[in-house]
């Protein structure tokens, strides 16, 4: 079963530079980051991955146009790996290792995940908190530095950026997850726009989330077909519990 990417051409990045990466998961907090990222920052679709055999049997529909559900974006010093569907267990590591084929291909100096931390009563949480999980005492420590999130500390992660973490690792490629805590199966437009200031500042961009904000019940209504393939898939993560948990 192989993964193939087809890409009409090839961008050229600054360095340093950041592929960012948004799979649904836990509040589809990385997905709606990415899609929102995307839009605001006219950034540029350049090529599809396809994995039959991998993947579920689905398109994303646009405009009229079936294309594969995950695409890679560009702009400036920022790459984005933005999926449309839940990727299915088994399917993890290998999706991971293209994906750090990619970065290493493209000369990416670190990726950037986003993920949920889903909370007990995240309806009624008036303040949501932010953490970082890094692969290396390198890239600890400029978190550390950093200063605009929690070291996640001690517990576990599963799901898509599990692998990555390691896959990143074994290449000598940094990678942190930004983990905002979240609704574990309802879509949460807030947790992303916390993660989108964070990664603003990280990466030196300017962004406005206020649309977000305001657009937050559209984009639950919009989404809400993937959320429940999302949901699917969950328990296969982590023996049905949350995809990060302390």
């Amino acid at each position: 079963m192989s993964i193939e990417v087809l890409e009409g051409y090839m961008p050229v990045f600054p360095k340093p530079s950041y592929m960012v990466v948004g799979i649904p998961d836990a509040g589809l907090v990385g997905v709606i980051a990415t899609e929102y990222l995307i839009e605001k920052l006219g950034l540029k679709e350049f090529a599809t991955l396809y994995a039959p055999g991998l993947l579920p049997p689905i398109s994303h529909v646009k405009g009229g146009i079936a294309k594969s559900p995950i695409k890679l974006y560009h702009g400036n010093n920022i790459l984005v790996f933005h999926s449309w569907i839940a990727i299915p267990s088994e399917a993890l590591y290998p999706i991971s290792r293209e994906i750090v084929k990619i970065a290493k291909k493209y000369g990416i100096s670190t990726i950037i995940s986003i993920t949920g931390l889903p909370i007990e009563d995240r309806l009624n949480a008036t303040t949501i908190n932010a953490y970082w999980i890094g692969n290396s005492e390198e890239i600890a420590q400029e978190m550390e530095k950093f200063g605009l999130m929690k070291k996640f500390g001690d517990g576990y992660i599963a799901g898509p950026y599990a692998p990555l973490l390691i896959e990143a690792k074994k290449e000598n490629i940094n990678n942190f997850t930004i983990v905002v805590e979240s609704f574990l199966d309802l879509p949460d437009p807030e947790a992303s726009a916390l993660a989108l200031s964070i990664l603003s500042k990280y990466i030196g961009f300017n962004i406005s989330v206020d649309e977000l904000m305001q657009e937050a019940e559209e984009i639950r209504e919009k989404i809400k077909g993937l959320m429940a393939q999302t949901k699917a898939e969950l328990p296969r993560y982590a023996s049905g519990k949350p995809m990060t948990y302390a």
